[in-house]
């Protein structure tokens, strides 16, 4: 069942489903949440109701794999210019995070995945998100891919260059591929593989970093924690 109500009580948030709400700041009404944007629990604590959103949802999918940082899933979104008509390879689905982002912008998302485990958490979280125009595949993508005509490919798996001859001939001249890895090893692994293919072109590596500022104040000043490597984000073009 979907998320449908995030009540926020100073910095913390809770999701509503159905039902009376209990927190430590005490018992929330399902009437109450549902009929307004200010409530009170029954220890008199306010909280601020507001409609969930995807991100709310994607916030309590079933973990597996590591999901990906939404400000590397934007990147790629960005630089392959990903659209409503896009048809999308990904390679490793992972918990489906990204599978999900995409889908909710792209025409269609085919999925391989080399473990059925993850392949029924993704599943799941995509029925949870009501996400239908995705096909999971539980299939080595180094031994085979029959789908073709793809304008997109993300590869988030531990040895990316096992996939890359495949990907690239499922790949449709002009498109992009790109590869998510933690280390510079698997990239540069990736990359002298690339270059070896006379239809590739590397465009770049990247490394995006994210950094908080505390906005609490009258003078603003950036957080000490900063989101940091997540990974390296190589960015293949077909011609």
């Amino acid at each position: 069942m979907k998320i449908k109500k995030i009540l926020i009580h100073k910095d913390n948030k809770f999701f509503w489903k159905e039902g009376d709400l209990h927190t430590e700041y005490g018992m929330i009404k399902e009437e109450e949440i549902k009929n307004n944007k200010l409530v009170y629990s029954n220890k008199n604590k306010d909280f601020i109701v507001t409609n969930a959103s995807f991100l709310d949802n994607l916030e309590k999918i079933k973990r597996g794999p590591q999901t990906m940082s939404k400000k590397d899933i934007g990147e790629i979104i960005v630089r392959t210019g990903m659209n409503k008509d896009s048809k999308v390879l990904e390679i490793g689905s992972g918990s489906g995070a990204l599978t999900s982002f995409m889908a909710r912008i792209a025409k269609e998302v085919i999925s391989y995945d080399i473990k059925e485990d993850n392949t029924k958490i993704v599943r799941k979280n995509l029925e949870n998100l009501e996400i239908t125009n995705v096909k999971l595949i539980t299939k080595d993508a180094s031994k085979n891919i029959e789908e073709k005509d793809f304008n997109i490919a993300t590869i988030d798996i531990k040895e990316p260059w096992t996939v890359l001859e495949n990907v690239s001939k499922a790949i449709n001249s002009g498109g992009y591929i790109v590869s998510y890895s933690p280390s510079l090893t698997q990239s540069n692994e990736v990359i002298k593989l690339a270059k070896q293919n006379p239809e590739l072109i590397v465009l770049d590596t990247i490394e995006v970093i994210e950094r908080k500022w505390d906005i609490t104040k009258l003078i603003l000043h950036p957080k000490i924690k900063t989101i940091g490597h997540t990974a390296f984000l190589t960015f293949i073009r077909k011609i």
